[in-house]
C-alpha cells in the first residue's frame, strides 16, 4: 500500500486491508499446496501408492503388506491381480462343517511360473503372496546361488481342517481356512533336488540358496516358519497370511 493511499485510510480499516492481505496470500499458498500434493498423489508411482491395485509383476516394496491385506475381502480384484500376473486360477470354495474350518472364497492355482504339482488350493490374498514370492524371491536366488533355473516345487499341502501342528486341542491351523502352503522342496534345472530336510543350514550353494528363499519370504507373507522354529517344522517351510506372524 502506497503512502499517499495510506493516507487516506484510517488506522482501523489499514489494519483490516493487511489483514485481507495476509488471509490471501495464505488461502493462495495453501490452494498451490494442496493443487501440487493432489497431482502427486495422481501421478505416484502405482508400486509405491498404497491405494492402487496390487501389481504382483512389480517388485515387493514397504507398501506391499498393506496391499496384500486390502484384499481380503476383495475377492474379484485379487483374483483380477492374480490373472494379470500371467498365471492362471479357477475359483473354488470348501465347505466343512467344522468351526473355523473351509474357505468360502478362494482358488485353486492351476499354473504359474514354476510347476506345483497340483493341489494348490488357497485364498486368493495367500495365492497372491505365495506367486509375489515365487516370481520376486525364488527366480532370483536361484540364479545367485545356484546358476540354474528351479523347475519344480515340492510341498506337502495347503488345506487341512486341524489345529496347529496337528495336536489334538488348541488354536487351529492357518491351513483350516486355507491361508498356509508348507514348501518341502525345490527341484533344479541341472537334476538337483534341493529339500528343506536334507540342505536346511548347510555351508553350501544349496543352503544358501534355503536361507535365501526363506529369509525373502518374510517380507510377503506374515508367517514365516522352518527347522529352527521348532522340529515340526524340520523338514518343511511354513508360509501363512495372517492378521499377525513372525519369520523363524
Amino acid at each position: 500500500m502506497t503512502g499517499f493511499l495510506s493516507g487516506l485510510l484510517s488506522p482501523r480499516l489499514r489494519r483490516a486491508l493487511i489483514r485481507i492481505g495476509r488471509i490471501a496470500r495464505l488461502t493462495l499458498i495453501t490452494g498451490l499446496v494442496v493443487a501440487a500434493g493432489w497431482f502427486a498423489w495422481l501421478n505416484f508411482p502405482a508400486a509405491y501408492h498404497p491405494f492402487k491395485p496390487l501389481d504382483l509383476r512389480a517388485a515387493p516394496n514397504f507398501v506391499t503388506p498393506f496391499k496384500l491385506r486390502r484384499l481380503h475381502g476383495a475377492h474379484g480384484v485379487c483374483m483380477a491381480a492374480v490373472g494379470a500376473s500371467g498365471a492362471t486360477a479357477r475359483a473354488e470354495s470348501i465347505v466343512s462343517p467344522t468351526p473355523g474350518c473351509g474357505m468360502e472364497k478362494g482358488l485353486y492355482l492351476q499354473q504359474s511360473l514354476i510347476p506345483w504339482g497340483g493341489g494348490i488350493r488357497l485364498t486368493c490374498p495367500a495365492a497372491v503372496a505365495l506367486l509375489m514370492w515365487e516370481r520376486h524371491v525364488v527366480v532370483a536366488a536361484a540364479q545367485e546361488h545356484l546358476g540354474a533355473e528351479i523347475t519344480r516345487f515340492h510341498h506337502l499341502g495347503t488345506y487341512a481342517c486341524r489345529n496347529v501342528n496337528n495336536a489334538a486341542a488348541g488354536r487351529i491351523s492357518g491351513h483350516a481356512s486355507a491361508n498356509a502352503i508348507d514348501v518341502a522342496g525345490f527341484g533344479v534345472a541341472d537334476g538337483r533336488r534341493i529339500m528343506v530336510e536334507d540342505h536346511w543350514g548347510a555351508d553350501s550353494d544349496e543352503g544358501r540358496f534355503l536361507a535365501a528363499v526363506h529369509r525373502g519370504a518374510c517380507g510377503i507373507f506374515a508367517t514365516v516358519l522352518g527347522p529352527d522354529y521348532n522340529r515340526q517344522h524340520a523338514d518343511h517351510f511354513h508360509f501363512e497370511t495372517a492378521a499377525w506372524g513372525m519369520c523363524r
